[in-house]
């Protein structure tokens, strides 16, 4: 991020960039400052073609009929290459604006989608399916470390 000498450019943690030190506010939660950003940040992500972006895992899908889940699925990108793949794909999205945005946007995919969030993926656990692909892109570093053993064992 770039900011003017002087500014207090903040970034949507909660950090002030140029002095490095905590922003006069309280931090947000990631859910929050996506759906505060949705439309801006499903722009960069479909900014990346998804064909190129995901080449390093096309020979590892399944041939034929498979189920995939997209944990944190943003902009929808993922979750509809991936169906168009021929997958049965459940795209999880614990924000409001990103989801809405990702739907606008791969209206054409069959793709189901789920309000949910690890650590618990309890929407998911409900549905009561299993997985061939589970697909977790810039996902991690929102579960707190203390909950990455239970996000584990509920993948």
């Amino acid at each position: 991020m770039q900011s003017r000498p002087g500014s207090q450019a903040t970034h949507g943690y909660g950090l002030n960039v140029d002095a490095g030190h905590p922003a006069p506010h309280p931090m947000p939660s990631s859910t929050d400052w996506y759906d505060t950003n949705a439309p801006a940040i499903a722009r960069t992500y479909e900014s990346l073609e998804a064909d190129r972006l995901n080449a390093w895992m096309a020979d590892l899908l399944p041939t034929g009929r498979g189920a995939a889940l997209d944990v944190g699925a943003g902009s929808g990108r993922d979750a509809a290459w991936l169906a168009h793949r021929g997958l049965d794909v459940i795209a999880v999205e614990p924000s409001n604006s990103m989801r809405e945005q990702a739907i606008s946007l791969h209206p054409s995919a069959p793709v189901r989608w789920l309000r949910d969030a690890l650590p618990d993926l309890r929407e998911v656990l409900r549905t009561g399916l299993a997985f061939d692909v589970i697909l977790l892109s810039a996902v991690w570093m929102h579960v707190a470390p203390a909950d990455r053993a239970r996000a584990f064992r509920k993948l």
